[in-house]
């Protein structure tokens, strides 16, 4: 008798959702890979289970803040230029929070509504401001 080769054994096929860890950022497969290091595909820290971070108080603040400064326009439009310029630099600081992995990434829409709001309050402040200067420069002339 000839002796036989040893049997190997058939290949699995995982079945999806079972021997799987998705990144909790981009769903990236990430099995393999250690906790700790980084996703291959967008960078973020490899972490067990789902996210678990919280969520950004920046990106709230800036929410308001923008919502605010579209209210505050017609206030002489100063506290519109203000309000919205800071609701523009939360977002910006919360974005790089949530891309930090400081943050969840929930608070991605907070950011970008505040950041929105804020550009719009800013801009009906600047023309509410420019409104006020044309009519006092108008009035001032003979």
């Amino acid at each position: 008798m000839e002796p036989q080769p040893p049997s190997q054994p058939a290949p699995q096929t995982p079945t999806p959702g079972l021997g799987t860890m998705p990144c909790v950022s981009c769903g990236y497969d990430l099995t393999g890979i250690t906790l700790g290091s980084r996703c291959p595909e967008c960078g973020s820290v490899v972490r067990f289970g789902g996210p678990d971070l919280p969520g950004s108080g920046k990106a709230v603040t800036s929410l308001v803040l923008g919502i605010l400064s579209i209210v505050g326009c017609f206030v002489y439009g100063l506290p519109a230029i203000i309000m919205g310029g800071l609701a523009i630099i939360f977002a910006q600081i919360a974005k790089s929070d949530i891309r930090s992995n400081k943050v969840s990434a929930n608070s991605r829409g907070l950011a970008t509504a505040g950041f929105v709001c804020g550009i719009i309050g800013t801009s009906l402040g600047v023309v509410y401001v420019g409104f006020f200067v044309i009519i006092i420069f108008m009035a001032m002339l003979p």
